[in-house]
């Protein structure tokens, strides 16, 4: 039996710093360091900087270790099951390595997931940006907590994002239903949460606690992996989304196709768009994709339609129009984006002028 309430598996490679803070996160949790198993996979890192820190944990503390990949394998699928296959506790959860867990989350999912006997328990999650931190919600904010025994009982948790970090797991769930990452592709994480939805007894979501730092980075020099838009990126998540239909065939789940598929399918699109991939590479990216689009796709209306004709070339396998029109795409995309950051800018002038006025009124008053 093991000593761990729970276990945390967190992928590292090359990530240099910022295991400081994400670390530094699990070690001062309120439910007890030593209640938690911390599992460090590496997947082969050149960086000195981040073997050193590696080092230093394990060395200093006992719960904390580390399993060496020999080989890198370029994705987080496979570190991810490496790290829960040698977990020993009963709970497992994943963490990105360069993000932080607020410190009363263990507790709060774990509190949960026992009182509940759940299969699982999700938190939702803040998005940490440079300048701002923006805080989402599928249900509102006036739900604290939201359960169900089927996936049935409420679709829209389909709608979550794919916050594979803020799901804490009872581990004899995932074993009997197989349930693993896909590895050497992205959208593993896609992939792993929707077969869990599909196969749990019992979920429950905590609405309004924002148990996780999603820290997205998007400058040259330091980028998060969903601002990366090159072609092998984003056939990586294609081929992952095309797993996730074999597994939706071979469950015999096909009913669930449109509510699994409408967040992500447009999405991928976004991304060519946005993408300085080249026309020969979107071309072969659209060829590949069409029968997922044609079997699958179904519109999201957070586009309000601006993809249809896009969609209707890929479905018709007119692939060189396809191309066309996504460079059509790119110039539109670019301007709603530039017209958006020049409006937050404006708020944010506006907003520091009430600012100086209410402090001008309130010297003035007193």
């Amino acid at each position: 039996m093991s000593n761990y309430k729970l276990t945390v598996v967190v992928p590292t490679f090359n990530t240099g710093i910022f295991l400081h803070e994400s670390l530094g996160s699990i070690i001062n949790q309120s439910i007890g360091f030593e209640n938690i198993e911390v599992i460090l996979v590496d997947d082969k890192s050149s960086d000195p900087l981040t073997l050193s820190i590696i080092d230093d944990y394990v060395s200093k503390y006992s719960n904390i270790r580390v399993i060496f990949l020999e080989e890198n394998s370029g994705f987080p699928g496979k570190p991810r099951n490496v790290g829960i296959d040698a977990s020993t506790s009963d709970y497992v959860i994943v963490m990105d390595h360069d993000d932080s867990y607020d410190l009363d989350a263990f507790k709060r999912l774990y509190d949960t997931i026992i009182k509940e006997k759940a299969d699982i328990v999700i938190s939702n999650y803040q998005e940490v940006y440079e300048d701002k931190t923006v805080k989402p919600s599928i249900f509102g904010y006036d739900v604290d907590k939201i359960k169900i025994n089927s996936i049935d009982e409420n679709l829209s948790f389909f709608d979550i994002a794919p916050s594979i970090w803020t799901r804490l797991f009872r581990k004899s769930f995932l074993k009997e239903h197989n349930i693993r990452f896909i590895e050497g592709m992205l959208a593993e994480d896609v992939y792993f949460g929707v077969n869990a939805l599909l196969n749990a007894n019992c979920i429950v979501y905590l609405n309004n606690y924002y148990g996780y730092n999603y820290k997205i980075r998007d400058t040259e020099e330091d980028k998060s992996t969903i601002h990366i838009r090159n072609k092998k990126y984003i056939e990586a998540i294609l081929n992952g989304f095309l797993q996730i239909s074999s597994m939706i065939q071979e469950q015999n789940k096909e009913e669930y196709s449109n509510d699994i598929f409408k967040p992500h399918l447009t999405s991928w699109l976004y991304t060519i768009i946005l993408s300085d991939t080249t026309n020969n590479e979107k071309k072969y990216l659209f060829k590949k994709a069409s029968n997922l689009y044609k079997n699958r796709y179904i519109d999201d209306p957070y586009f309000e339609g601006r993809y249809d004709t896009l969609v209707n070339y890929i479905k018709t396998d007119k692939f060189d129009e396809a191309v066309e029109e996504s460079m059509r795409l790119k110039s539109i995309e670019k301007n709603m984006n530039l017209k958006l950051v020049n409006e937050i800018k404006e708020n944010k002038k506006l907003s520091n002028i009430i600012k100086i006025k209410i402090k001008q009124v309130i010297k003035k008053l007193f």
